[in-house]
């Protein structure tokens, strides 16, 4: 079942850009992402929508974003995660 998770960052634009570099996902989502959208908040820090076929390869990127943030030191607490079941997908 796809899921919607909803991410609440402590990152500003610059650490979001350097993280995904440094997990290779520049222009391509990673196993199982199907939709990303990332803005900036008015307190500039990131806000991200993600579309994921499963919650388990969610929770699995998830994990591997965490250990990079880590190794990286980037980013200060860890974010708000929400995970919603999709009801339905529309696109132009």
């Amino acid at each position: 079942m796809a899921v919607v998770r909803i991410i609440e960052t402590d990152i500003g634009p610059a650490e979001y850009d350097q993280m995904r570099s440094a997990l290779g996902i520049v222009d391509t989502p990673p196993p199982g992402g199907a939709f990303h959208v990332a803005a900036v908040g008015e307190n500039g820090k990131m806000r991200i929508v993600e579309v994921w076929d499963s919650l388990e390869q969610a929770q699995a990127w998830g994990d591997k974003v965490t250990a990079a943030r880590e190794a990286a030191g980037v980013g200060g607490p860890p974010p708000s995660l929400e995970y919603l079941e999709v009801h339905s997908i529309v696109q132009r």
